[in-house]
Order: structure tokens, then sequence, then C-alpha cells
């Protein structure tokens, strides 16, 4: 389903003069939420981002910031920067039913983070369903000041890659 609002654009390389860049906080495939199993990621409920197919087994931190997350689960993380930026994060629905089973946390429901700090390790054997990829759905909350969010297509390296690169509104 595409949105003619979303402000989130598919690009081959990001652009060098955006500044605004965010790192992969996993190592995975980046897609448009339509290439997700779960279908309310895939409907475009939950809102507009990427479906990242994971290929680690840990999260780390994007950048320095407050962290916070609803539960052992991995239902609605949130990064809060401090220039008011925030990332949100979520496995899929059914993560709920193993009840915390494949997560192990590094850090507590809610801290300050540094960037690049490992938050979590998860089993995608045990969290994985049978024929699905197993990700995470990512979207940047939108605020006044972005002008339009840029992905790169293809595998990102978690703290190594640049996921996404954001135009902020012009002043």
């Amino acid at each position: 389903m595409f949105s003619p609002f979303s402000l989130l654009h598919w690009d081959t390389s990001l652009d060098p003069q955006l500044k605004l860049r965010i790192r992969s906080p996993v190592d995975a495939f980046s897609h448009n939420r339509i290439a997700s199993s779960d279908a309310l990621i895939a409907s475009g409920l939950q809102g507009d981002g990427l479906w990242l197919e994971l290929r680690g087994t840990t999260l780390y931190s994007p950048f320095s910031g407050q962290f916070h997350r609803k539960n052992q689960t991995g239902q609605h993380l949130l990064f809060t920067h401090s220039s008011g930026l925030k990332l949100a994060l979520d496995f899929p629905l059914y993560c709920q039913h193993k009840h915390g089973v494949g997560f192990h946390w590094l850090v507590s429901e809610q801290a300050n983070v540094q960037a690049g700090q490992a938050l979590l390790h998860y089993d995608k054997a045990l969290l994985s369903q049978p024929r699905q990829s197993f990700g995470l759905f990512l979207r940047v909350v939108p605020h006044p000041k972005i002008q339009s969010i840029h992905c790169r297509t293809g595998y990102h390296q978690a703290l190594q890659d640049d996921l996404l690169a954001i135009q902020l509104v012009s002043a």
C-alpha cells in the first residue's frame, strides 16, 4: 500500500548532503513494510517505516539518548535523541505470546544509553515462525522539523552502515 503522504524515500545510495544520519541498530536487510509477514505491520496501521529482516542476534542503540521499552517481549521500543528525534522499533506481534522467552535484555525498561551500546540479545530460533522472515519494524516518529526520510535498500551492518538519512525543513 503506497501512502502519498509518506516521508520515506527508498534510494540505492544515501545523499552525502543529508547530514542527519542514523546508523543501523541491527544486522539486517531493509525492505518496505509490505515485505513483513506480520499483517499489522504490512497493513500500514502502525505507520510508515522499514521492515528489517534480521541477520544478527544483537540490538544496539543507534544514538545516545533515552531508551524505553513497553515490556519484555520487544513490543514498542522507543529511542529519544536530545534533539527530540524519536525512533520506534517493534518486533512482530506474535513475539508477545513467547512471554519474554528468546529476549535477553542488557538494560532496564527505561535507561539512558550511549550510541553503540548493546541493549538486547535475541534468539532468532526461539522467536521465528516457520516459513516467515524474522525481523522488526522501524519508523521515525513524525516531527514538524522532518521534511523527508531516506533509506538505502539492501544489507546494513549494525553500527557501521547508515540506515536512514533525514532531511530537515529549512529554517
